[in-house]
């Protein structure tokens, strides 16, 4: 049965300035935070820089893509600045933007103080019995983006990195060996795949197995397996397994993984973390290459995580046969149709642009 997200009453401004960092991942700084309302439930929370959205016309832009995708939708929007006035500025533009078809209240929080436009105020207590109950329901807060940014780090490269190397992917298929690199990859997802509950047991992939991971992820094939075995119930599985191998491995094989990484946090709502792992994964990209333009796409489309059972059932049917295969094979528990054998290794000697992204049924943070 399917998890339920949790339900979190809110009633009063004070309880909303509670529950935003909770909704976002981290407490919010020098932002621009829009919550997504449809019949009085959170839909989407998207941020955005204050910075970002102060040239002229960039935050009625973002308000466009988001309202694209949820046009019958009411607005929250919350200025989180120590610059009141710029944020009063900015919370006025909104409204004006949205115009009265779109119910919108619109609030500042300055000085861990909230501050409505009828001179109502009041302290935001961050250990309030919402903030209490939001982080027994799983929504921890980071006191800042940066820490979040610091949990897709890759590993130094050290002599013992280089080291583990060669032995590692000296048992590797041969390149060309599809049906082999999808068998191998689809055995060391499952083998190393965490359990629902972190504990003792939950020790984190080994680095040869991470390894292996990072440079079998380097192959289409393989990445259809990755994303073909992601579903709403296990998707935060695959996000720690996919962030622990980033957190292995040298930058230089970062790329696909933190795109994996990247689809499973969008697949369970956490969009900051999604934005992080994308901007990492394009910054990691190769000239000639960029594996990430699908999570691009649904982060600046304004995609939410509820429509990753109809995109899953859209990779399947365009995936490598091989990947399928596996796919199917585990859903059916069938043998697949074809025989995987390794073989002997053989000679195995764009611009970044503002962005939308899809967080928990929680959030969605609009980082340029």
């Amino acid at each position: 049965m399917t998890e339920q997200p949790p339900v979190l009453k809110i009633t009063e401004p004070g309880e909303v300035a509670q529950v935003v960092p909770h909704l976002l991942g981290f407490q919010p700084e020098e932002s621009l935070v829009i919550l997504i309302l449809e019949a009085g439930r959170v839909q989407v929370t998207a941020r955005i820089d204050l910075d970002a959205a102060q040239p002229p016309g960039e935050a009625e832009h973002l308000l466009d893509r988001i309202w694209a995708r949820f046009p019958d939708a009411d607005a929250l929007a919350i200025a989180y600045t120590n610059q009141p006035t710029v944020g009063w500025d900015l919370l006025r533009r909104c409204e004006t933007h949205l115009g009265p078809a779109v119910d919108s209240t619109v609030m500042l929080v300055a000085a861990d103080t909230w501050h409505t436009p009828d001179g109502q105020y009041g302290p935001v207590d961050r250990y309030g019995p919402l903030a209490a109950e939001a982080a027994l329901q799983g929504l921890p807060v980071l006191p800042r983006r940066a820490e979040l940014d610091a949990r897709f780090a890759s590993a130094p490269l050290t002599r013992e990195l280089l080291n583990q190397v060669e032995p590692a992917l000296s048992t590797l298929p041969a390149h060309d060996d599809t049906p082999a690199l999808v068998a191998r990859a689809a055995a060391l997802i499952d083998q190393n795949l965490p359990r629902p509950d972190p504990g003792p047991a939950n020790d984190p992939i080994g680095v040869p197995d991470a390894l292996s991971l990072a440079v079998l992820a380097q192959n289409p094939a393989v990445r259809d397996v990755a994303l073909l075995s992601m579903t709403s119930d296990n998707a935060d599985q695959h996000l720690r397994l996919w962030r622990d191998i980033v957190n292995r491995t040298p930058r230089i094989i970062a790329e696909a993984p933190l795109f994996l990484a990247g689809m499973a946090a969008w697949i369970t709502g956490d969009g900051a973390s999604a934005v992080v792992a994308l901007e990492r994964s394009q910054a990691s990209a190769r000239p000639d290459r960029h594996v990430s333009g699908l999570l691009d796409a649904l982060i600046d489309q304004v995609v939410p995580p509820s429509a990753w059972p109809d995109l899953h059932n859209q990779i399947r049917r365009h995936a490598d046969p091989h990947a399928r295969d596996v796919a199917t094979a585990r859903d059916t528990g069938r043998t697949p149709a074809w025989e995987a054998v390794d073989r002997p290794a053989i000679g195995r000697p764009q611009p970044a642009r503002r962005r939308t992204q899809t967080t928990r049924p929680r959030d969605r943070d609009l980082s340029p």
